[in-house]
């Protein structure tokens, strides 16, 4: 019984995660007819799910915060199975002054009804302060003599059934909204999303469980050679350009000069650096400053557009135009002054070259920022510049994965560790954390706002939680060196989103709290795997069996907290997509391999019944190649796959 058990679970494993794997390579509407809503496919679940949980209750029942784990897990699969069978999507079309008691089901385009009357009163687009960016579509409805707003991301509830703003009409005289009852499954999936963090927080902080042992392992005692070798690459670019624009007397006036910008007051030191970042990859452009760029732009465009400093990374782009990593505005036009873009596959490349062209004829045109009479306090103003100029993010991730990893190394091949060494590096830490916090102050000052609107800021705001708890218990070695590496990998992560700012606002339906701490959960997720495939790749070099022990437990204690986070992030982000469309999951290829990678990454947790993840050597090696999934998840879907989440590495 017990080897038919672990067969079917093996088998049945391995068919859901190739069946998903492969149903992503496919459009969506053939992959949910044929996959994802097939009968085929859900029974592979039930038969999953059913062998699986006679194996918990058997082995779990003693150790109650695995068992309340793997419990969660199942409910959600029960919430899922419930909504499948009794839940009821559709659509509800209305002019203004127009009432309906029915709404029209998605599947059969039958009529349903509602038992009230639902009337359109009015329907309001709230753009930007001083833009003409949508910021919220907002409709004002009456039910059965109660008046409500439905918007993006605001959901109206009424006997069960939910209401999502989803469009519009284009005389901005009727809504569009999605419609979906599901009074059970939906609930019964969410107990499960908070049955999950509690349990995984009392896996991570229950004496009894796994995770504290390992913490406690004596092979973390130990130590080997000393060995390190860092490389310092400076690189300084100081051309004088002869190009007509203001002088640096001028730019330092004009950096104070206050504007409606990304609809919000703001100094023009601001605008000019996005617009610099954005076009030419770096915020100056040779000697220049960025109200120098931007006013050039703005007085002599007929100078400029011969400028070669637009950014084009792709290389097959630059092939089929002709240039170099750089391009003139001239470059995409031909002699007749059409727009090259047009002739060619609009490829993701393309569309990033498209908007930048956009961004400069939006400059020069006068669209991009406007005048404004409103006035800050010249303080605010002064702190906005001022933290424009220091890049706290990029100077924090260098800094921290440089000692993170020489303190990695340090922690593993020193033969003699040395207390003093330890000493300087908790100095280290905790000035990163003040710098840090001086950064995160400045922003919160400078928006007025806690800063945990967008995934950058929720980035800073992991990485001061991540320096904290480490700084907290610095007098554990290990601690220390994941606070650096952990902390430098986030700040990697935003340094990377600030590379390529969002000039324009956010799409009302991103502009989500939840959404910012979905992608930072997951992200945090992401720096943890690939720590343990760093430790994989260093174990290839080391021929010591102590080595690949202690890497190993290194590697599976971070995995306790990454599979965690990424089921938390999954389940956010699960969260966000039902209050912003009705609808959880809705097997978007994003969604199916971050679903893949946390399956696969569970596989270690069960080592016990296999037996080739029971050597390090091996153990190293699946980390490697499981690490493949993330890179799918993360790079892989953006530009391959496409989807829902094709605007956002998430």
């Amino acid at each position: 019984m017990r080897n038919f058990l672990k067969i079917t679970i093996l088998s049945t494993f391995s068919a859901v995660l190739i069946s998903m794997a492969a149903a992503t390579f496919f459009t969506q509407s053939v992959s949910d007819k044929n996959v994802y809503s097939s009968v085929w496919f859900a029974v592979l679940w039930a038969v999953l799910s059913a062998a699986s949980a006679v194996v918990f209750f058997k082995k779990l029942w003693k150790k109650l915060p695995a068992l309340l784990f793997h419990l969660s897990l199942i409910i959600i699969l029960l919430g899922a199975l419930i909504t499948r069978i009794s839940g009821k999507e559709g659509m509800l079309h209305l002019r203004q002054g127009e009432t309906a008691d029915f709404f029209v089901l998605k599947e059969n385009m039958f009529k349903e009804d509602l038992g009230f009357d639902m009337r359109l009163d009015s329907f309001k687009i709230v753009n930007y302060h001083g833009t003409q960016m949508p910021q919220d579509y907002v409709s004002f409805i009456n039910v059965s003599g109660e008046k409500a707003e439905i918007s993006m991301n605001k959901i109206f509830k009424k006997n069960g059934f939910r209401f999502y703003q989803t469009s519009y009409d284009p005389d901005g005289l009727g809504s569009l909204f999605s419609v979906n009852y599901d009074p059970v499954g939906t609930p019964l999936t969410y107990l499960g999303y908070l049955l999950f963090a509690f349990s995984g927080l009392c896996i991570l902080f229950s004496k009894k469980a796994d995770f504290i042992k390992l913490l406690k392992h004596p092979v973390l005692k130990k130590g080997g050679l000393f060995l390190t070798v860092i490389f310092i690459g400076f690189n300084a670019e100081a051309q004088n350009r002869k190009i007509p624009t203001i002088s640096y007397e001028e730019s330092d006036k004009v950096s104070e000069k206050q504007i409606v910008y990304n609809g919000r007051i703001a100094p023009f030191n601001t605008m000019a650096r996005d617009f610099v970042l954005k076009i030419y990859g770096k915020p100056k452009y040779y000697t220049l400053t960025p109200e120098q760029v931007v006013c050039g732009w703005i007085y002599r465009p007929e100078v400029w557009k011969d400028e070669k400093m637009i950014l084009i990374k792709d290389k097959n782009l630059q092939k089929q135009l002709g240039v170099e990593k750089y391009a003139a505005f001239k470059d995409f036009f031909d002699e007749n002054e059409n727009y090259r873009l047009n002739s060619l596959e609009p490829t993701k490349a393309v569309r990033e070259i498209d908007e930048k062209i956009g961004l400069i004829l939006m400059l020069t045109s006068g669209k991009l920022f406007e005048e404004t009479d409103v006035k800050l306090p010249v303080s605010k103003i002064k702190a906005e510049i001022f933290y424009n100029k220091i890049n706290f993010a990029k100077i924090l991730f260098m800094l921290n994965l440089t000692l993170g990893f020489f303190a990695f190394f340090y922690m593993i091949f020193a033969r003699k560790q040395r207390e003093r060494v330890y000493k300087i590096l908790r100095i280290f830490l905790c000035s990163a954390l003040m710098f840090d916090l001086l950064g995160y102050v400045l922003r919160w000052y400078v928006s007025g706002r806690v800063p945990m609107s967008n995934g950058y800021e929720t980035m800073l705001f992991m990485s001061l939680i991540i320096m904290l708890l480490a700084v907290i218990f610095s007098k554990q070695k290990l601690p220390l060196v994941a606070g650096f590496v952990l902390s430098g990998f986030t700040l990697l992560v935003a340094w990377l989103g600030q590379k390529n700012p969002q000039i324009t606002p956010l799409m009302p339906v991103l502009n989500s709290p939840i959404l910012s701490a979905h992608v930072s959960t997951i992200m945090i997720a992401y720096s943890l795997l690939a720590f343990t495939f760093f430790s994989g790749v260093f174990s290839l070099f080391f021929k010591s069996d102590d080595k690949k022990t202690f890497l190993a437990v290194l590697s599976r204690i971070m995995l306790y907290p990454a599979e965690i986070l990424l089921g938390i992030g999954i389940f956010l982000g699960a969260v966000w997509a039902n209050i912003s469309w009705g609808k959880y999951w809705s097997w978007d290829p994003k969604e199916v391999w971050a679903l893949i990678t946390f399956m696969v990454y569970a596989v270690p947790f069960h080592k016990a019944g296999l037996k080739f993840l029971q050597s390090d050597k091996k153990l190293h090696l699946f980390f490697i190649f499981a690490f493949l999934t993330v890179l799918m998840t993360y790079f892989g879907v953006n530009y391959f796959l496409g989807g829902m989440h094709s605007y956002a590495n998430s």
